[in-house]
């Protein structure tokens, strides 16, 4: 645990104006490359039946996943908030489109709660979205979700969403999401008379990286006074596609090597070999990794939070304490899957008295299931996705054993 020194007590002033900053050179130059797109479609979809990325995917989700990776690799922070909005304009549409009731509620420090469908308490899942702390919430995400509610309503269970909108590099840096989220969870509990066993935090990417903060910050308070309130045991965690690694390289325990020796850092092999066709690159998730690591205020308290597989390695001992059920997922194509199989046999299996759960997705790419609802409104492909109706049954269970 942390000494209470160095313990964070506030979080420093959000900048707004620094969302989405472009001159104008910059505003015109990623105009001209967001021209290339159809020619990208086009040349992935003639040269599919060869290469691996895209081998085996539906049309649809060729079409829908080819210009993602696009711009995750040529285009700046800057460009992708531009181009993907913020995450109250995405739920905004998104809810105007689905027809259901928009429901923002502000909290003091800048975060958001952002309710998909009728606002419920009883039992609810409070979703962490990813994009790296640089981008927002995306429409296909939130779709997603709204598919996992109307499937638990299917099988006479009602279940209330949440999303956390919380502030995004460089309007604010590290701890400012943990502490926005932890801050919405005390909300929840305190105010809302949420009781932990009926809260489940999900979250994906970044924000399944969120998730492992919030379960971190359980066991070792990162602020003082403690957000957060002592003794609090959360029904579940999930973690889809966590990004638990920001820098691709893994840094074995002294206790991992023969006789305790000291051991070198080592490579995480798929950010390599999964390059090529995960829907987003080693490049571009090492790039973000370090914009993330570099805006830490004080690295060494930092480092184990926003990098948990790197963390020592008894850093989750007492996890059931804090959360009943964890859940940790991840895609056999993606450039993330050997830390996620690292974090969940090194960090979490041998802390959870109550067998926790790793489902890897053998034909899977960084949080497939999402971007199936980018191109329908449900599960593409057949037997393709085995993920969704896991996650589906998880959360039942969560709820109803």
């Amino acid at each position: 645990m942390s000494s209470k020194a160095n313990l964070y007590t506030s979080i420093p002033p959000l900048d707004e104006s620094k969302f989405a900053l472009l001159s104008w050179p910059r505003f015109l130059w990623m105009k001209a490359k967001l021209m290339l797109t159809p020619l990208i479609i086009a040349r992935e979809v003639l040269l599919s039946p060869f290469v691996s990325r895209s081998k085996g995917k539906p049309l649809s989700r060729i079409v829908g996943d080819t210009p993602f990776r696009f711009i995750t690799d040529y285009f700046s922070a800057a460009e992708l908030q531009y181009i993907l909005g913020t995450s109250v304009g995405v739920y905004s549409t998104w809810a105007r489109q689905a027809k259901l009731p928009m429901t923002i509620e502000e909290m003091r420090d800048g975060g958001k709660l952002m309710w998909i469908g009728p606002k419920r308490t009883d039992r609810m899942l409070l979703y962490c979205h990813g994009g790296a702390y640089i981008f927002s919430v995306q429409i296909f995400t939130i779709s997603f979700w709204r598919y996992i509610q109307q499937k638990l309503e299917e099988r006479g269970l009602k279940v209330g969403i949440a999303i956390m909108s919380y502030s995004l590099v460089p309007v604010a840096q590290f701890p400012t999401p943990l502490w926005q989220t932890s801050h919405a969870i005390n909300h929840l509990l305190t105010t809302e008379h949420v009781h932990p066993s009926n809260l489940v935090l999900v979250g994906d990417s970044a924000g399944g990286n969120l998730v492992s903060q919030v379960l971190s910050s359980m066991l070792h308070p990162l602020f003082e006074p403690r957000i957060i309130p002592e003794g609090t045991r959360l029904r579940g965690a999930y973690m889809m596609s966590p990004w638990v690694s920001l820098t691709g390289v893994y840094y074995p325990n002294p206790t991992e090597g023969e006789g305790g020796a000291t051991v070198k850092p080592e490579d995480i092999p798929s950010f390599t070999e999964n390059d090529h066709c995960d829907i987003i690159g080693k490049k571009a998730l090492v790039y973000w990794g370090h914009t993330i690591l570099d805006g830490s205020p004080n690295p060494s308290l930092d480092s184990s939070y926003l990098e948990p597989i790197n963390a020592s390695f008894d850093w989750y001992q007492g996890l059931p304490s804090v959360v009943e059920r964890v859940f940790v997922s991840t895609g056999g194509g993606e450039c993330l899957r050997d830390a996620d199989r690292l974090f969940y046999e090194k960090k979490i299996k041998p802390f959870h008295d109550d067998d926790p759960v790793f489902f890897e997705d053998e034909r899977g790419v960084h949080n497939d299931p999402f971007f199936d609802f980018n191109v329908a409104d449900g599960p593409v492909g057949g037997e393709r996705q085995r993920l969704t109706p896991r996650v589906v049954e998880w959360v039942r269970e969560c709820f109803e054993e």
